[in-house]
């Protein structure tokens, strides 16, 4: 049986991952096409992928059921799957109300807490402290700590960073760079959970063996 959705993806980083989960809890069938850096045949830059994602990144997916429709970004993604195949509104919202909620706390993630640590991690693994400045560190590190404590702050009101359930919102904020949750202990405890789930495990073992 043909999948129903293709998922470009660079084995774990950092974002295709969430797409994946949410494709295990709706249950779509997907194939996993890995791709690999740079401008090679098989690379994210090469002109066949930059037809499906102009800016040349994972994740991106074609979906199967609707005329092979190609979505790019991964929180275009998020929204899109939702809308297509989450007919009760279990992950993007029932009503405008929670998917505002659900909109503000993605956007949080999108604009705030992916960004601040890709650049953490540009800068300790490219640029370490010995070669420049410190203070650029200091402030991406600052930042992702003060995300972290936004989200630790909602976690002591509520079980989910969104609605009373998983939604597309709490699909992933796991720290990439050396920054421990020892301060954040709410938010670590959700993270465990998170891992935990299912359709998490599930993910992350098709995307490993698919690396």
């Amino acid at each position: 049986m043909s999948p129903q959705v293709t998922l470009f993806h660079h084995g774990l980083a950092p974002n295709p991952p969430k797409v994946a989960i949410l494709l295990e809890e709706l249950g779509i069938s997907y194939e996993l096409i890995k791709k690999e850096f740079g401008d090679g045949e098989n690379g994210v830059k090469a002109p066949a992928f930059l037809a499906i994602n102009p800016n040349g990144r994972v994740p991106a997916i074609i979906d199967h059921t609707n005329n092979d429709k190609f979505v790019w970004e991964s929180g275009a993604i998020l929204l899109y799957l939702t809308e297509q195949f989450d007919a009760f509104g279990k992950y993007g919202g029932k009503n405008l109300d929670e998917k505002s909620v659900i909109w503000e706390w993605l956007m949080l993630q999108m604009s705030g807490l992916g960004p601040i640590q890709g650049q953490l991690g540009y800068f300790k693994f490219l640029h370490p402290v010995k070669d420049i400045d410190p203070s650029v560190h200091d402030r991406f590190k600052k930042e992702t700590l003060r995300v972290f404590g936004v989200l630790e702050k909602r976690l002591e009101k509520q079980q989910w960073i969104a609605l009373d359930r998983f939604t597309i919102a709490g699909l992933r904020a796991t720290p990439r760079v050396d920054i421990t949750l020892d301060e954040f202990p709410r938010l670590k405890a959700y993270l465990d959970r998170i891992s935990q789930i299912p359709s998490v495990e599930t993910a992350y073992k098709k995307l490993q063996a698919a690396a």
